[in-house]
């Protein structure tokens, strides 16, 4: 019976599913030198947001996939698996329509002040409904970065959900594709920075995209803005984004993702009252950590049976 090894426990439908073919190991524990010490026994391996470098896959004599519970495969050696015969799987479309969600939900709690209205209240501050400061969707610009899976749904959220007007920034994709499903294609990111009144980002981490949100491209944005990153720590650069929510030059920063994971409790953005945290956790709605779980286990059993060939 082939052996399989899950690195922490994810939904257990996924899990149960395996359980019929083959054998299910749990680990729980991330270290290095201890997954090096049992890999060698597995013919599979799914990770979430553990590291499976190139001295891990060469321990595994017999490994034939390595699952990614998610999409960015960032966190894996990809090439090393490549040269050794090794597939690689992910969970697909498995958990987009949950990021897209929690994308608009996180940007209108920001441009809602939900949060510091809920504090206001508890502190008996009534006076705060007079304040001014929230603002709508409808009619606002949205500048999406990415029109993959994740990025392609916030654009529908946004524009037939909350009447925006989206516009489109993704050198991959063709103008007439965006144009065909309604949306704005834009060409240059400097002028969707530009006029974006909410800006959202949904590329991988690639070097091409390492802060690709920098501090020019930040200072282009309009002070009553607001950005979003929900793909991968790293596209906004981390120190000048900090610098212009201090400044109030940007209106709000909604982050669910980090360069480092978790953050230090150092990090500036985490004191800031204009910037709406969660912990890299906007696939994780209880519905779509059952798709993902089930997409991983499907993906593997495919492989090890031989049906993806």
């Amino acid at each position: 019976m082939k052996k399989i090894l899950y690195i922490q426990p994810l939904h257990p439908s996924g899990m149960e599913f395996l359980k019929k073919k083959y054998h299910v190991f749990t680990a729980n524990n991330e270290d290095q030198q201890y997954l090096k010490s049992i890999i060698g026994d597995y013919h599979a391996v799914v990770t979430r947001l553990t590291v499976i470098d190139r001295e891990l896959i060469q321990s595994a004599e017999h490994l034939q996939v390595i699952a990614k519970h998610g999409v960015g495969t960032d966190n894996i050696d990809v090439k090393t698996a490549e040269q050794q015969g090794i597939k690689i799987v992910t969970t697909g479309d498995a958990n987009s329509r949950s990021v897209a969600e929690h994308t608009i939900f996180a940007l209108g709690a920001l441009s809602k002040r939900i949060v510091y209205l809920d504090q206001a209240m508890r502190h008996s501050k009534w006076q705060t409904r007079d304040e001014k400061g929230s603002v709508d969707f409808a009619g606002k610009t949205v500048g999406v970065i990415g029109f993959g899976r994740i990025g392609s749904k916030v654009a529908e959220i946004a524009k037939y959900g909350f009447e925006a007007k989206v516009h489109i920034y993704d050198p991959i994709m063709k103008r007439e594709e965006i144009e065909e499903r309604g949306f704005v294609y834009e060409q240059d990111l400097d002028e969707l920075c530009s006029k974006s009144d909410f800006l959202t980002v949904h590329v991988p981490l690639l070097e091409s995209t390492r802060n690709l949100i920098d501090g020019r491209r930040l200072a282009l944005m309009k002070p009553t803005a607001f950005i979003a990153n929900f793909a991968r720590g790293g596209i906004i650069n981390e120190a000048d984004l900090y610098q212009v929510l201090k400044a109030k030059k940007l209106a709000g920063a909604a982050l669910d993702a980090f360069e480092t994971e978790p953050p230090e409790e150092t990090l500036p953005l985490l004191h800031l009252s204009n910037v709406l945290l969660s912990p890299h956790c906007g696939t994780f709605s209880e519905d779509s950590k059952k798709r993902m779980s089930m997409a991983v286990a499907k993906g593997i059993d495919a492989v090890l049976s031989g049906e993806d060939m």
